[in-house]
């Protein structure tokens, strides 16, 4: 019973993240000071959580897979805010959960792990759906350069929100005896030094800036959190699917009755055939 109600908490906390980024999108606050107080607090809030006990165990390898992750966060971050503009918070959250096709693929080439045939097939429906993710029709012609404009952003975010979610894989299978406190707080970390140039010749940040910042560092922290305690209670074939579509539920409905979004028929069969891909890379091969 704990694995499911921190199962259901990663959910909660999870959405929280996309739901925090799409109000501060709506606000239109200053990206790199609301990502700054996020970092800040993730940073900080570890750090309490006692990952300054091990930070000086890091590895040179976790010590540089940490920067360059933390990189990759900042990156996934401001892709993920330029494709709610463009696409919605439905499909941008929806593009990041499908983004787990690319570290299954990672771990079939890189470290020669074996696919079922389900997974074979999400894989491939993931994908597949890709196009049908735009907002508008996708033509060919300068009449519809908007529509393949604002797909990009997506199609960007789904490329590095993989790429950083195969990190993880490579820490488990190359360190998996480092603290994932320590990981966790270089990332953040290195995110937060990062987003800092960017803050030179700004105005003080407002109280929505800062509100909204501390909201997603805290959702941060524990939806990572909970997703640890919930992985360690529950088994993978079960926790990762259903935090995968919980998330997508979750952000689809919010947005939709909200935010009143809209979207085209294409879209609604792209959340569904997402949905089933999801679901199917996550079935591990018996």
């Amino acid at each position: 019973m704990e694995g499911i109600l921190f199962l259901l908490l990663a959910v909660m906390f999870s959405s929280g993240v996309a739901l925090s980024m799409k109000a501060a999108n709506h606000r239109a606050v200053n990206l790199w000071q609301f990502l700054a107080v996020n970092y800040v607090v993730c940073t900080v809030g570890l750090l309490a959580w006692g990952a300054w006990q091990t930070l000086g165990d890091n590895s040179v390898f976790i010590w540089f897979l940490g920067i360059f992750t933390g990189i990759m966060y900042v990156l996934s971050l401001w892709l993920f805010n330029k494709a709610i503009t463009a696409e919605g918070l439905a499909l941008s959250t929806t593009l990041m959960r499908l983004s787990a096709a690319i570290p299954t693929l990672g771990s079939l080439v890189f470290f020669s792990e074996t696919i079922g045939f389900f997974q074979a097939v999400g894989i491939g429906l993931a994908f597949l759906c890709l196009p049908l993710s735009s907002k508008e029709p996708l033509h060919l012609g300068k009449a519809k350069k908007n529509a393949w404009k604002g797909i990009l952003w997506g199609l960007l975010l789904f490329g590095v929100y993989g790429i950083t979610d195969f990190v993880f894989k490579i820490q488990a299978e190359l360190e998996p005896l480092a603290d994932p406190k320590a990981f966790m707080a270089t990332i953040f970390g290195t995110a937060l030094i990062f987003t800092l140039p960017r803050l030179k010749g700004l105005k003080r940040p407002g109280r929505p800036c800062v509100a909204w910042g501390i909201v997603l560092g805290t959702t941060n922290v524990l939806a990572t959190y909970f997703w640890i305690r919930a992985l360690t209670y529950l088994p993978g074939a079960v926790a990762y699917p259903t935090l995968g579509l919980g998330v997508i539920a979750v952000t689809t409905i919010i947005s939709l009755v909200f935010w009143k979004e809209q979207l085209r028929p294409a879209n609604y069969v792209f959340l569904a055939m997402a949905c089933a891909a999801v679901f199917l890379i996550n079935i591990k091969p018996a």
